[in-house]
């Protein structure tokens, strides 16, 4: 190789490969992770999660406290083991190999693009509450303790290549497809450029502590409204392995441990033969301390540490239910969730990104809930048997930006590569839940688990005392 041709490698392979490679998202934990908020209750999750219309235990101070109007004293506990799998934010070749020519450098993909499976698992006290009515049939207050998510995981991306043509439209290979870039004709061969592989640890939790009222107006309406204050605890490191480029690694540290007040508010119609059910929970809002390090932990020079912003997004739900005899109630909802609000003031740690406007998206979706319960008793004993069904729609955050000429301008190059790499994933997921409950005197015991072919399952047990 000539003096001239390996001075020219060495610019083209600092410029491409590290300017773009350490171009990774507020937190690179944030953009592998599909957030999901989920009401607690495992009678609910018996019936697919379509509640909002029963509300029939003390687990609707979160779902819709009108349903709290109803009931007696109590206490209650649950438990939940949760098992989750997902795709990760981003695809990658699992390995990238470097061959370099007299003609120049060539970047080969070890494996087809795929998603990297992330898993998460947890046992825990998942809801707790205490229930009193102040006026008999007509006014109950509720204290809780409940978890709207909790996560922790580890997972490794391996290094990745986007091939940019000579007409500037940027795509990924697959497997042994070569990328080189010409030091003979540098202006007619695709150019690559190396994305680089991450270990990512990250670990998070959200939980609410709160007081509700359920308010009869009369026969069949009611109303509830709940406060809670919300706590959100955050950790996350994506360790950007850059050795293979001559660089030294670097490590995106995101961390955060706040507070912030949500309320819930619901209305609840019974009738004979059928209800429904209105509730809506505001967003809160999070901040996330953000700092690029070097592998020692020190900052690097060059960046500023920044603030961003996790929100739990609102959410808003409207059901209906039936009960054909005094045996059965068959229920459905519809719930609202805009997840595009998570990352709403995430921003890229590298100057690269952030001068091309990256933006991070997530999007919202709409849930359906379907679910049934069949409850016998016999001499002030009673058991139930539970089915359901509700589809969580993919809400996994993406990239894509426009661009014109990824070639020649560095902006749109770093726009046209973060669309390629970290592409809109769409794959719903159908979840199918069984629920059974004993009761007997002051004493309730219910069963849950929500399976998924893909996605996990989880397990629920919930104890009710009432006195």
């Amino acid at each position: 190789m000539t003096f001239r041709g390996s001075v020219f490698l060495c610019i083209v392979a600092t410029l491409l490969g590290a300017g773009l490679g350490e171009a990774q998202s507020d937190g690179f934990a944030f953009t592998g992770i599909n957030f999901n908020f989920t009401n607690p209750g495992a009678r609910a999750r018996g019936i697919g999660g379509a509640f909002v219309a029963i509300a029939d235990d003390s687990t609707a101070a979160l779902a819709n406290p009108a349903g709290l109007a109803y009931l007696d004293r109590e206490i209650s506990l649950e438990w939940i083991r949760d098992e989750e799998e997902f795709p990760v934010g981003q695809l990658t070749h699992g390995g990238v190999e470097t061959e370099i020519s007299n003609s120049g450098f060539s970047k080969i993909p070890n494996e087809d693009p795929f998603r990297v499976g992330a898993t998460s698992s947890s046992s825990r006290l998942n809801y707790g509450a205490f229930l009193l009515p102040l006026k008999k049939n007509r006014l109950t207050l509720a204290l809780s303790y409940g978890v709207l998510a909790e996560m922790e995981s580890q997972f490794e991306v391996g290094d990745s290549v986007v091939c940019v043509s000579p007409d500037g439209v940027a795509s990924m290979g697959n497997a042994g497809e070569v990328c080189t870039l010409s030091f003979v004709d540098p202006d007619g061969g695709p150019v690559p450029v190396q994305h680089f592989g991450q270990n990512v640890r990250y670990s998070m939790k959200t939980e609410v502590v709160s007081a509700a009222l359920g308010y009869r107006l009369g026969d069949r309406w009611s109303l509830g409204l709940e406060v809670g204050l919300g706590m959100t605890e955050f950790n996350g490191l994506a360790e950007i392995e850059r050795s293979l480029a001559a660089l030294e690694d670097r490590v995106e540290a995101s961390t955060g441990d706040d507070e912030d007040l949500l309320y819930t508010v619901g209305v609840l119609y019974r009738a004979d033969y059928w209800g429904f059910g209105l509730s809506w929970r505001s967003a809160s809002r999070y901040s996330i301390n953000n700092a690029l390090l070097d592998p020692s932990g020190e900052p690097v020079d060059d960046s500023v540490p920044f603030e961003g912003e996790l929100t739990v997004p609102e959410r808003a739900a409207v059901g209906v239910a039936f009960y054909p005899s005094d045996s059965w109630v068959i229920a459905a909802e519809v719930t609202r969730i805009p997840y595009s609000d998570v990352l709403s003031r995430m921003r890229p740690f590298s100057g690269i990104e952030a001068g091309a406007d990256i933006e991070y998206q997530i999007e919202d979706v709409t849930e359906l809930h379907l679910g049934a319960e069949y409850t016998k008793f016999t001499n002030k004993r009673g058991w139930s048997l539970r089915g359901g069904w509700w589809r969580d729609v993919t809400h996994l955050p993406y990239v894509d930006e426009p661009y014109s000429d990824a070639r020649n301008d560095v902006d749109d190059r770093a726009r046209a590569v973060q669309s390629v790499v970290r592409a809109k994933f769409e794959e719903d997921i159908d979840h199918f839940t069984l629920g059974v409950g004993l009761s007997s005197g002051v004493v309730r015991i219910d069963a849950a688990v929500d399976w998924t072919e893909s996605s996990g399952t989880d397990f629920l047990v919930s104890g009710v005392f009432y006195f």
